[in-house]
């Protein structure tokens, strides 16, 4: 997942501090999802991504 973020910053540099935080974890209000499943690793980034796997980032939202 990590080459898959640095791909996508590379061409949207300003969003890095959007979705990762200073130590290079996701951040808590972001959610990852690779082919509709959630990422398990928030803090390394570890999660493998299949070739043509379809990746999702997006804001997660909370309340009632």
């Amino acid at each position: 997942m990590r080459d898959v973020l640095e791909s996508y910053f590379g061409l949207y540099e300003q969003a890095r501090g959007y979705v990762l935080d200073d130590q290079g974890r996701l951040r808590q209000h972001m959610a990852i999802f690779i082919d509709g499943c959630q990422i398990q690793d928030r803090e390394h980034l570890s999660d493998p991504v299949p070739a043509n796997a379809v990746v999702d980032m997006v804001q997660a939202l909370s309340g009632g």
